[in-house]
């Protein structure tokens, strides 16, 4: 099925023209996009014409074109995408927009709405000389003129214009010579797991493709997207890409991507039934990938790529057949019915060690692609943090169960039993829970003896939490206020440690469970958690309820 429809080649219009089409009062006149509620066009009306008017101050009157890209979240199938889980994806209302017009020579200028993001300057030219411009992306983005570059952004926003803008000249090589004049705008709280630097990657990509005349196919997109935050050093998968890219207006989407290769072929979408409504609450915490807490978060990333190939050795040794163990290179393969039954999937996982060191696991299997991944996900990374004992079974038994409950999510939907739904999005919070609801440290520990427990009490994997650990104190206390005030099920989206809670809730009790978790939000066990107040006004922006608009697309008058 064709799951995303490729921007048109739409023609510029001046900035005066586009600002005399999107006026605040009247009706969206993009409703295939926005839909036709009007408080929701208004919100976007404003940014349009912020963005719009930027340009305006920096460049004058000029033919530009608009491009945007919505938010995500995940509705279910958190951390397993890297690896080919099932994911169950849905665009976020909030947005980044890109006004853009060619700039006639090979330098691009960048202006950003918000004031501390300063104007950026760059010059593309000087990459066409590096020997692998257009040839090795990945040893183009580690090289040392990669890094410098890194450390000359210092973090800024600039490093991730400068990945997209250089993944597109991959792309198109001639785009190194041409340049652009932009204007960003962005409404997308940063750093709140709601995908801002994917979606900016993704206008912009889209800015300086569609700016002369090209545009690539979802697929293809999707990877650009990727590579262009690999470019400021993250490794993340294709999930916020997927959502961002493929998303349609009031619709989820459900997708497997595994890879090295991918098709989106087979994602099929559908709506959440009417009485069902997901809230979404900012914690008003920002992830922080440093030290200790990127290291964590690094370790399981890398554990699932050792995990799985630890698993499948030791399916072999029990006697699969070597055809089916050959078939079994990512999650969505991996399912219950894959091992036959529940119980033999516990028995199997009971063989992988609870934790390895790097010489433990050379030693022990034959791991063709250790020394790759740990260039991937440890380049940055001292050589002696890596050599401590990697965790291996929890957050494999995280990611098995996680994809499963991924794959039985929009059954239970479609099947009239969001209650169930909101189950499993409720147990997925649990394999990644760090504090329970008395404010004790939450025991996640995945031993022998538990997994035989589970196999004993017959318990669905789907119901099992697994040990993936990536929430927080805060994350944690806003799960259990949703719950407390009525909602279906809640959990942490995106990658954690940080930023947003989703709430599944009936429509009828969406406003008790917001004001719930407004509540704590302002209250003093929030305070204690986040080591800082907030004020009741910043609790109650904090939650809004989610609106799915269409894909990444160009805008156009037409």
């Amino acid at each position: 099925m064709e799951v995303f429809q490729r921007p048109r080649a739409t023609p510029p219009a001046s900035v005066s023209h586009w600002l005399s089409r999107i006026r605040e009062e009247d009706a969206c006149p993009f409703p295939e996009i926005y839909g036709g509620n009007r408080d929701q066009w208004a919100s976007r009306a404003r940014l349009l014409r912020r963005t719009l008017e930027r340009f305006g101050e920096a460049f004058g009157e000029r033919e530009v074109r608009v491009f945007r890209a919505p938010g995500r979240i995940n509705l279910r199938g958190m951390h397993v995408d890297t690896h080919g889980g099932y994911l169950n994806l849905m665009t976020h209302h909030r947005e980044v927009v890109v006004v853009a017009s060619t700039s006639g020579n090979g330098q691009s200028r960048f202006v950003n709405i918000a004031p501390e993001h300063r104007d950026i300057t760059l010059n593309l030219l000087p990459w066409r000389e590096h020997p692998a411009f257009v040839q090795d992306w990945e040893t183009l983005i580690t090289s040392p003129a990669s890094e410098q570059r890194r450390s000359a952004w210092a973090g800024g926003w600039g490093v991730y214009i400068e990945g997209a803008l250089l993944r597109a000249a991959l792309t198109v090589p001639a785009l190194a010579g041409k340049g652009l004049n932009a204007a960003v705008g962005s409404d997308l709280p940063a750093g709140a797991a709601l995908s801002s630097s994917a979606a900016l990657c993704v206008a912009t990509i889209l800015a300086a493709l569609g700016s002369h005349g090209t545009f690539l196919p979802a697929d293809d997109l999707m990877l650009a997207a990727r590579d262009a935050e690999w470019f400021t050093g993250s490794r993340c998968g294709v999930s916020d890409q997927a959502a961002i890219i493929l998303g349609r207006r009031g619709r989820y989407v459900h997708v497997a991507l595994h890879g090295p290769g991918f098709s989106t072929r087979e994602a099929k979408y559908a709506s959440l039934p009417d009485g069902i409504t997901v809230l979404v609450a900012d914690s008003q915490t920002t992830r922080r990938l440093s030290g200790k807490a990127k290291l964590a978060y690094t370790r399981n990333r890398f554990a699932y790529s050792m995990a799985l190939d630890i698993l499948r050795q030791e399916t072999a040794s029990l006697g699969l057949p070597a055809h089916m163990v050959k078939q079994a290179n990512h999650l969505s393969c991996m399912t219950p019915e894959f091992f036959g039954g529940d119980a033999r999937l516990y028995h199997v996982v009971s063989r992988v060690p609870k934790a390895l060191s790097l010489s433990e696991m050379r030693g022990r299997y034959t791991l063709p692609a250790l020394d790759a991944a740990l260039r991937q996900y440890f380049g940055d990374t001292p050589p002696e943090a890596s050599e401590t004992g990697i965790a291996l079974r929890g957050p494999l038994l995280y990611g098995l169960a996680e994809s499963e409950r991924a794959r039985l999510w929009p059954l239970a939907i479609q099947q009239g039993d969001p209650g169930l739904a909101g189950q499993l999005m409720t147990i997925g919070h649990d394999g990644d829970r760090v504090m329970d609801g008395s404010g004790a440290a939450f025991d996640r520990t995945i031993t022998g003896d538990t997994l035989r427990a589970l196999a004993e009490q017959a318990i669905p994997v789907a119901l099992c939490p697994g040990d993936y650990g990536a929430s927080t104190p805060v994350l944690d206390g806003l799960v259990d206020a949703a719950l407390a005030a009525g909602a279906l099920g809640a959990s942490l989206t995106g990658a954690g440690l940080a930023g947003c809670v989703i709430a599944l809730c009936r429509t009828q009790d969406a406003g008790r469970v917001a004001e719930g978790m407004r509540d704590w939000l302002a209250s003093p066990d929030y305070a204690r958690r986040a080591g800082t107040a907030l004020p009741h006004d910043k609790a109650h922006a904090a939650m809004v309820e989610n609106h799915a608009t269409a894909g990444a697309c160009a805008l156009s008058l037409e």
